[in-house]
């Protein structure tokens, strides 16, 4: 069921989804960065480019789903259609409101555009709004930044609020952590859902395990103490325990 701000709209093989508090006029226009001229501003980090789209009052992120492994050297921007409301963009809105009404620090979605590319194919894109005067936990590791022992344990607790709330992340890395000076977000929810409690823990636990492999890619680049961050960030995680 879409929820009553969220509003499904086709345009010419486009398949858009919107939320009409903050689009009033969908177009498959919006999802094109050439669109934008010089209010758009690309921005690379971790898998492809996404845009940085200021306008007014409005401030977005505009990310095009991309393929990545070694199916992403041959087919960068198609996956096999399923049906419109099973597309990964639509779904990974749906899933973002859904996150932001369990009240978890998320950014907002804005739209999402599935477009077809052939009878068995799409592609599409996904808009959300700009969080302010954040970072990724990624790039403050890599400028040799300090991160706070209290934002370590902050990072911990966040995570652990998303696995209280059953919240899958299918890739959760220094990347997709945003810090500002008070605050942690996670950030790309593509391939992600809320799991029922039957499927017990185990996929929390990967979910740990593939953000520290991440760390230790960092720290194998940057002089940082893994070991110690990571017990904080584990300190966070199991005070915030809850069940």
């Amino acid at each position: 069921m879409t929820p009553a701000n969220q509003t499904i709209f086709e345009e010419s093989g486009h398949f858009i989804v919107y939320d009409e508090a903050l689009v009033s006029a969908p177009t498959a226009r919006l999802f094109r960065p050439e669109e934008w001229g010089h209010n758009v501003t690309p921005h690379s980090e971790g898998r492809g480019t996404v845009w940085f789209i200021e306008e007014g009052e409005s401030r977005w992120v505009l990310k095009t789903f991309q393929r990545g492994g070694l199916v992403g050297r041959l087919v960068k921007e198609r996956y096999f259609f399923l049906g419109n409301r099973r597309a990964r963009m639509i779904r990974e809105f749906h899933l973002l409101s859904r996150l932001l009404q369990l009240g978890l620090p998320v950014p907002r979605p804005v739209a999402a555009c599935a477009r077809r590319t052939g009878l068995l194919s799409y592609s599409g894109s996904l808009i959300t709004q700009r969080l302010a005067n954040v970072r990724s936990l990624a790039s403050w590791v890599s400028s040799g930044e300090r991160v706070e022992d209290d934002q370590w344990r902050d990072i911990g607790r966040v995570i652990r609020q998303f696995h209280e709330c059953d919240v899958f992340h299918s890739d959760l890395n220094a990347a997709n952590i945003l810090l500002d000076d008070n605050s942690v977000y996670l950030i790309d929810f593509d391939r992600g859902s809320i799991k029922p409690g039957r499927f017990g823990w185990d996929w929390r636990r990967a979910n740990l395990q593939r953000l520290r492999r991440s760390l230790n890619k960092l720290s194998a680049r940057e002089l940082f103490d893994q070991e110690r961050t990571w017990g904080l960030l584990l300190v966070g995680y199991e005070g915030a325990k809850t069940r």
